[in-house]
């Protein structure tokens, strides 16, 4: 929808400002319940209606440099990847917290940490050994006639 009815523009220092709005409002807290409206969905309401679109829309109207293209296009390529495989090992986590109970920060830091870049590490394997190949043999078998 958003490449049918809006054009990027040209605005520079969109990486680091997108990261920034996505960190801003990932790191949100939970916001309680206000006479029986759940001020925490209406916010979620408001990041995928109107914020996550304004963010896709800055990263398309982004020019970076070199370094940052090559970072993107790393970041772009693993997307899939982690999309699919962050679910088990969030869960892993999530079940090491419950089984320790842990639940402070200073007692849990350096685990997320290694959940980071387990994920990454994980989806890079994945992109490798499973995700380009099967691509590149159904481009050869479908496309290339």
């Amino acid at each position: 929808l958003l490449a049918r009815t809006i054009k990027p523009g040209k605005i520079k220092g969109t990486f680091w400002i997108c990261t920034l709005l996505l960190v801003l409002s990932f790191a949100m807290p939970y916001l309680g319940d206000a006479e029986g409206v759940s001020v925490n969905s209406l916010y979620e309401v408001g990041c995928i209606i109107v914020l996550f679109p304004a963010i896709i829309w800055l990263g398309a109207s982004g020019c970076c440099n070199h370094s940052l293209r090559k970072i993107s296009k790393f970041l772009g390529d693993i997307s899939y990847p982690l999309y699919i495989s962050h679910y088990p090992i969030m869960y892993l986590f999530y079940m090491w917290l419950i089984k320790n109970q842990r639940y402070g920060f200073e007692d849990t830091i350096a685990v997320p940490i290694l959940v980071v870049v387990l994920s990454v590490t994980m989806s890079y394997i994945y992109l490798k050994l499973y995700d380009e190949p099967i691509r590149k043999y159904l481009t050869k078998k479908f496309l290339q006639r």
